[in-house]
């Protein structure tokens, strides 16, 4: 898939994502955290990173239409990755002191 070409709802029906308990329009991919980098499974989305000042997890944030995935690098080598609608990216960008701008390219 292209990047221009992913969408929220793509990645929501491409990859096993669960719902976050508690975290509406907010989903965790299943087998986390795993030794997978963002490139490995997500292609060639463009990754912009940050640090929050809530994680001391480097941050991964690529955003696509209608949503984005947040991936957060462990030190020990390991990922975690995440998937939100708009609403629910929004508001966990907010939560880490970060903005949508910290994120990758958007799709049109």
């Amino acid at each position: 898939m292209a990047p221009d070409e992913v969408t929220f709802e793509k990645l929501l029906a491409c990859f096993p994502w669960r719902p976050m308990r508690g975290c509406p329009g907010r989903y965790l991919l299943a087998g986390c955290p795993t030794a997978s980098a963002p490139s490995d499974l997500f292609g060639d989305l463009q990754f912009g990173e940050a640090r929050g000042a809530q994680t001391a997890d480097r941050v991964l944030v690529a955003m696509v239409r209608g949503g984005g995935i947040i991936s957060y690098a462990r030190a020990n080598g390991t990922f975690v990755h995440t998937l939100g609608d708009g609403a629910g990216l929004a508001r966990k960008l907010a939560a880490l002191g970060l903005n949508q701008a910290a994120g990758g390219r958007r799709s049109p």
